[in-house]
């Protein structure tokens, strides 16, 4: 069952917590700046700037703060820091408490935080964010475009850009799911990997050559993970190869929805480029030729 947290109000408090990569302090003052002048209030997690190895602290240490974060009534939305890499190796630790007696909060980030979104959609059935992480630069469109969809008054995404690339008999309505590929991929035969059937899956990656984005493709295929979607929507291949190489991005999205009986779309602008739409992971949107829009329960 679905659950939508609530919108996000003026005023609302933000807790920013870094459950992956090493965070920078300066690009981090940057977004919380752009938040407090809007009127919000921002906390950060007790171990945001903490550094151990690669991550932004301790595995202990930072799943505590994402629980902290989910579990204070004083939170209305919870952003992640940065992504990197890590969220993957706290779903173990997540597993140990039961947090099923909250209501969901708006949680957003993308690229490692795939691996959240996946995580709380399955097991409590939360409506998540893929959106920006606090690293991006929150004071262009991207951030305030984020802060509408959170409060609601974001209920439509116009793209001339977005190409169709196996086209429905009508518009198609279904609960978007998915975000990064390659962490997407990294899901397959754990308990975590996000039940697709009935969805739309909405993928994107970085610096990934297109055979290895075919190769992601059909590791999915040959597990079974694509039975039952209902489409497919490609965001920005960023360094994925050119319009040149003998086999692109785009001809291994259109393949597989021919493969897979179902309509594809391609260059939906989220992702890591310079465009990063927010978008519901979970709730159902209704996707035509140029823009997708929030559909309601």
């Amino acid at each position: 069952m679905r659950k939508k947290p609530k919108p996000l109000k003026a005023g609302a408090h933000i807790r920013i917590v870094a459950p992956a990569g090493i965070v920078n302090p300066q690009k981090l003052q940057r977004s919380q700046d752009f938040l407090t002048h809007r009127g919000y209030t921002v906390s950060q997690g007790a171990h945001v700037l903490d550094q151990h190895e690669i991550f932004a602290g301790r595995d202990t240490d930072r799943v505590q703060d994402l629980i902290d974060a989910l579990s204070d009534p004083q939170v209305d939305a919870v952003i992640a820091a940065r992504g990197g890499y890590g969220s993957v190796r706290l779903l173990p630790l997540l597993d140990q408490v039961d947090l099923s007696y909250l209501e969901p909060k708006c949680l957003i980030g993308y690229s490692d935080i795939t691996a959240l979104h996946a995580y709380f959609f399955r097991r409590y059935g939360w409506i998540t964010y893929h959106g920006p992480v606090m690293e991006s630069d929150w004071t262009k469109e991207n951030g305030q475009m984020a802060l509408d969809v959170l409060a609601g008054k974001k209920t439509c995404w116009l793209t001339r850009e977005m190409e169709v690339l196996n086209r429905p008999h009508a518009p198609l309505t279904a609960p978007w799911q998915g975000g990064n590929l390659t962490v997407l991929t990294s899901l397959i035969g754990t308990p975590y990997f996000p039940r697709l059937n009935g969805t739309v899956l909405f993928v994107e990656d970085v610096n990934e050559a297109p055979y290895r984005i075919d190769r992601m493709f059909q590791q999915l295929l040959l597990a079974g993970c694509l039975e039952g979607i209902r489409g497919i929507v490609w965001g920005e291949a960023v360094g994925c190869g050119s319009d040149a190489d003998p086999l692109t991005v785009k001809q291994i999205i259109h393949r597989i929805a021919l493969e897979c009986g179902i309509p594809g779309w391609y260059n939906f602008p989220a992702g890591h480029g310079v465009t990063n739409w927010t978008v519901p992971l979970g709730q159902p949107l209704t996707i035509s030729d140029d823009h997708v829009l929030v559909a309601g329960d």
